[in-house]
């Protein structure tokens, strides 16, 4: 669980230092929208999607541990289907989104907190190191449904990529197998 939780905080500060870089040239392109709300949700998404990303990189490719549970499932069986890895990585990757999930819940918990008591963030300052995994909170104003949706689609793009990884990967060790 250490593990885990290392490649998440890693992931996030990296995403983090990347959207610092980066902000000047969404803001830039995405100045040109009107619609306030809109050009928040593309730079949360554009966020997650860095997230996600990230997650896969330091937690799977980095250390080739994504390779190994490839070549480990899929030695002796074909690849069929996305839906069937899915099956089979949610089991294996449940411990990497409950940890997502807590991180977010926990940090919705910090800044309520902070919000309710003391009016300013004074116990919450670790959290802005999970800001990017918490940016929809900035898009929806119901309290915990910005939370739940920052949560939900942090998993979901860790998983996707996850997904597109391991089939490259499948397809790479097949071609390499003839």
């Amino acid at each position: 669980m250490k593990r885990t939780l290392w490649n998440i905080t890693l992931s996030s500060v990296i995403t983090l230092v990347a959207y610092i870089a980066l902000y000047a040239i969404w803001g830039a392109i995405l100045s040109g929208l009107e619609n306030s709300t809109l050009r928040l949700f593309l730079i949360a998404l554009m966020t997650t999607v860095t997230f996600g990303f990230f997650l896969l990189y330091t937690s799977k490719i980095r250390k080739g541990i994504g390779e190994d549970e490839v070549v480990s499932d899929y030695k002796d069986e074909q690849y069929t289907s996305f839906t069937d890895d899915f099956k089979l990585i949610l089991k294996r990757e449940s411990r990497m989104l409950i940890c997502i999930a807590s991180i977010v819940l926990i940090c919705f918990i910090l800044n309520t907190f902070d919000s309710v008591v003391f009016g300013k963030k004074t116990i919450s300052f670790p959290t802005f190191f999970f800001a990017p995994m918490c940016l929809f909170d900035s898009m929806i104003n119901i309290p915990f449904v910005g939370y739940l949706l920052s949560a939900a689609l942090d998993c979901m793009a860790y998983m996707i990529f996850l997904l597109l990884y391991r089939k490259k990967k499948y397809n790479y060790w097949m071609k390499t197998k003839v």
